[in-house]
């Protein structure tokens, strides 16, 4: 969610946002570019297409044609569609206590969070490395989350091929954990708990 400055709440431009981990709550995040566009097109999608509209013409009713496809685009890119991309999530949610992506994570949030998964894997890693496990699998859920967790922020702190390594060995766990019972619950991170918040308006 991008929280706007706004003048009737028509959004001029973002000033903070949040991911929301349940109804009414959630915690601060980095601005995501496909979040600020989504809540322009929400609401000045609908106003060009009525503009387009009135206007007349091929061009104007190509510009309101335009202008609610946006619009509805804007309003399904926040649903996960594919199994990938719901496991990922799942993840996410094991490996961090949200679903929210590691690169939209505040910095001190997601250093705290690191230390939290390292001292997780040393619990469960059996002398294995994270690419162990991408490698060989394992049918225990919490080590794949833990390794999982470990990959994704750690390729927030590499570049390049290294960053990229890490991220396909992350994916490899997710694709790999298909058949394990990973949505049974969210890991409860001490430094997400430390974030939440009540949910504040507007918002789009």
């Amino acid at each position: 969610m991008t929280r706007f400055a706004h003048v009737y709440y028509v959004p001029l431009f973002p000033v903070a946002a949040m991911w929301i981990t349940r109804e009414g709550f959630g915690h601060s995040m980095k601005l995501s570019g496909r979040s600020v566009l989504a809540g322009y097109a929400r609401t000045w999608g609908p106003l060009a297409a009525l503009a387009g509209l009135m206007t007349g013409g091929v061009g104007g009713v190509g510009i309101a044609a335009a202008s609610l496809a946006l619009t509805a685009w804007s309003w399904m890119w926040k649903d996960v569609r594919t199994p990938t991309a719901q496991r990922r999530s799942d993840l996410n949610a094991r490996a961090f206590g949200t679903r929210c992506e590691p690169k939209l994570l505040p910095s001190d949030v997601a250093t705290a969070l690191e230390a939290e998964l390292k001292q997780r894997w040393a619990v469960v890693s059996d002398g294995q490395s994270p690419s162990d496990v991408a490698r060989f699998g394992t049918d225990d859920v919490h080590k794949a989350a833990a390794a999982y967790g470990v990959l994704r922020l750690s390729a927030r702190q590499l570049r390049g091929a290294q960053a990229a390594e890490a991220e396909r060995d992350a994916s490899r766990i997710a694709e790999g954990i298909r058949d394990l019972q990973i949505s049974e619950g969210p890991y409860r991170s001490s430094a997400i708990a430390g974030l939440l918040a009540p949910e504040q308006s507007p918002k789009q």
